[in-house]
């Protein structure tokens, strides 16, 4: 379990803090006076802004919407944005839910799609629709931990700043994210559908919100191998996982950006809270519509009762999972305010309490078969859906 190996890392980082080399990063970073004028390298049109922006910052993406006003689909019947939290390999949850939604007939083509550390690896096989279902199933049930990391405590003492290292991850991505799934996604993005990754600059301590769909219309192999390393960004777990090296350029400087789990600033999100969305379905025509929020969360956000041992690695589990849920029902409780006010219905999914198998290893493929097939019941079930929204806000 990730939450697990992050408990572990950072009892065990504790240990060797002391004897661990300082690696200094302050001559590659762009300027902390002006870190916001860097973009990435390779892209001359705005690709990703800060979650937690200001209004005037959002000028960029509101002419974008006015672009696609007239393309964007759904717009007469009202949008639907499907968000998808971390959770490691719990994702397999939301996987099954997918595919038992499609099972049932009833899943929406969802013109917007989020997600989050796991919730990345799904998001794009879910923006680009039912027909990577089993795609998605593949991943989650047949994957294990040697195809997702390799462990070394020499990370932390040879500069990468890490246990572990994701070049499994980060092959496994290049396959299934290939250029043809890659140009397929800037197809639908230029249809006027939103396809949007976050991860956490560590660098700024800030979320940062990456627009795939615009990276994918660039259609180089250089923008392709960025939105793999995004992708890879927004999955990898600081301490457990090596933070993944952005270069950025203010058109004259070069300089580098690290960029980690978007979890550790968000654990689901939908769109900037600063942004007047009211203003955004204006101009799509979708102002006063049937517009959706789906929440679906590879998680338990239900407390649970557990008498807790005092060996060091039980307490480090339990205090992270403790700050994992009370950010995650956090960021839901933000979510469903948006909603409110903006005129959004709002349908959250999390992962049953009922639900009490616990996997044996970092990527357990028994534990996520049984998770997939849960989400797949419940999917196809479509009844565990819980209007949040209107009972807390109406």
């Amino acid at each position: 379990m990730l939450r697990s190996v992050l408990a572990g890392c950072l009892a065990a980082s504790l240990a060797v803090s002391g004897c661990a080399a300082v690696f200094d990063r302050s001559s590659v970073v762009p300027p902390a006076d002006r870190y916001e004028e860097f973009h990435p390298v390779g892209f001359d049109r705005p690709i990703r802004i800060y979650d937690d922006a200001e209004d005037e910052d959002f000028e960029s993406l509101l002419t974008s919407y006015r672009g696609w006003a007239a393309h964007w689909p759904g717009a007469r019947s009202g949008l639907n944005i499907l968000a998808l939290s971390g959770g490691g390999q719990h994702g397999a949850f939301g996987a099954g839910v997918l595919a038992g939604w499609t099972d049932s007939g009833n899943r929406p083509r969802f013109d917007m799609v989020t997600g989050i550390s796991t919730g990345a690896l799904i998001a794009p096989f879910a923006f680009l629709g039912s027909g990577y279902d089993e795609r998605l199933k593949r991943f989650y049930t047949k994957t294990s931990t040697k195809d997702i990391l390799t462990v070394s405590l020499s990370g932390l003492l040879g500069g990468r700043g890490s246990f572990a290292s994701t070049a499994p991850l980060a092959v496994a991505i290049e396959r299934e994210l290939d250029d043809d799934l890659i140009r397929a996604i800037g197809r639908e993005a230029r249809a006027g559908r939103s396809l949007l990754i976050g991860t956490t600059n560590i660098d700024a301590e800030r979320p940062v919100l990456w627009d795939i769909g615009a990276m994918a219309q660039v259609d180089t192999p250089e923008a392709r191998a960025m939105i793999r390393r995004v992708i890879l960004a927004s999955a990898a777990i600081p301490i457990a996982f090596e933070p993944v090296r952005i270069p950025v350029t203010d058109g004259t400087l070069q300089r580098e950006e690290l960029h980690v789990d978007g979890g550790l600033t968000r654990q689901i999100f939908v769109y900037p809270g600063n942004l007047d969305m009211r203003q955004v379905l204006r101009i799509m025509g979708a102002s006063g519509k049937k517009n959706t929020i789906w929440l679906l969360q590879n998680q338990r956000l239900e407390r649970s009762f557990e008498a807790q041992s005092l060996g060091i690695a039980k307490v480090g589990k339990r205090t992270v999972d403790m700050m994992i849920q009370s950010q995650s029902i956090g960021d839901v409780d933000y979510i469903l305010s948006l909603a409110a006010r903006d005129g959004f219905r709002a349908h959250t999914l999390s992962i049953p309490r009922s639900f009490e198998e616990e996997p044996e290893a970092v990527f357990d493929s028994e534990f996520m078969n049984a998770l997939y097939d849960l989400g797949f019941d419940i999917g196809r079930s479509g009844t565990q859906w819980q209007r949040n929204a209107q009972r807390r806000f109406d």
